[in-house]
């Protein structure tokens, strides 16, 4: 469909092989291709989790016989991503990928086990004395629709962290760091003046990611940052996320369901089922050799849609 119209139907296989409207062949041809840049060999580790265990008290059974059981989330996992690397964490929804990613940055509290940064232990640290690690750990959110401040233009969102962090002498000195920003993103820096609304969904998270960047940091988390978009759209984000991890050195740990775009973007990946890390490894040989039933069933899903 496009524009409240069909544009094409037909047998799935016959689409996909042999698409008649430029639309479809359109959409067909916008899937994330190509593979991650290579990552040099000898990059130090920057995010190293341990042992780490997530878990969440709950009530259970009736009002006379309720008890409390801890439901984990993240079963003592083990993760690390070197300087440059890309992470890709991949599971079904439920799985713990966003659980595990929010407590790596210590925004969610871990139960258990050891995060270095850098070499430096985070884990423990009340929130003063993670706030000189803010500006090196960003995140960029799933949903660009909700995570920028409605009532707010472009130059206060992303002005917002600079000044927490103390960063830019004056307004000016701000105003052109968030002018670079934009910069990097490929968005006018005329965007400064504009509110959230006024942007489409590619564009608000062009934003998003913008706010992240400005803050100049090492390492971002991305919790699903393609899979409110359109296909065409996702491919550009990809290839933007490509393009400022080697200009500024970034690591991300990439969280998705979408393998496709896994395997364009991801040096590593790591598959989770009810907590647990059950396979992981160089994407090409998890995608192209699963080991596992689990992953099978989830490359097959993303890889094999026609017969």
């Amino acid at each position: 469909m496009r524009y409240g119209e069909v544009v094409e139907r037909g047998n799935t296989q016959d689409v996909f092989a042999n698409p008649q409207h430029p639309y479809t062949r359109h959409l067909l041809e916008s899937e994330p291709k190509g593979r991650p840049d290579e990552l040099d060999p000898d990059a130090a580790p920057l995010m190293v989790a341990k042992d780490m265990r997530v878990a969440f008290r709950i009530a259970h059974g009736g009002l006379m016989s309720r008890k409390h059981v801890d439901l984990v989330a993240v079963n003592d996992i083990s993760a690390s991503i070197r300087r440059g690397e890309t992470l890709g964490v991949v599971g079904e929804s439920g799985s713990g990928k966003t659980t595990l990613g929010m407590a790596m940055i210590r925004l969610l509290e871990p139960n258990g086990g050891q995060i270095t940064f850098d070499g430096e232990r985070i884990d423990g640290l009340t929130r003063k004395q993670m706030r000189p690690f803010r500006t090196r750990i960003q995140v960029v959110f799933q949903d660009p629709f909700s995570s920028l401040n409605p009532r707010m233009i472009i130059r206060q969102i992303l002005e917002e962290g600079l000044i927490v962090n103390g960063i830019g002498k004056n307004a000016a000195e701000r105003e052109e760091l968030i002018g670079q920003a934009l910069d990097d993103v490929q968005m006018p820096r005329d965007a400064m003046q504009r509110f959230p609304h006024e942007f489409s969904g590619g564009q608000r998270q062009r934003l998003a990611i913008a706010r992240a960047v400005v803050l100049q940091p090492e390492f971002i988390l991305l919790d699903e940052p393609t899979s409110a978009l359109d296909l065409s759209i996702q491919a550009q984000i990809i290839d933007l996320l490509r393009d400022l991890r080697a200009k500024h050195d970034l690591s991300y740990m990439f969280i998705s369901h979408d393998l496709k775009v896994v395997k364009a973007l991801c040096h590593n990946v790591m598959v989770m089922q009810h907590g647990d890390i059950i396979e992981t490894g160089p994407t090409s040989q998890v995608l192209e050799a699963p080991k596992t039933e689990y992953t099978k069933r989830l490359v097959d899903a993303a890889f094999k849609v026609v017969a």
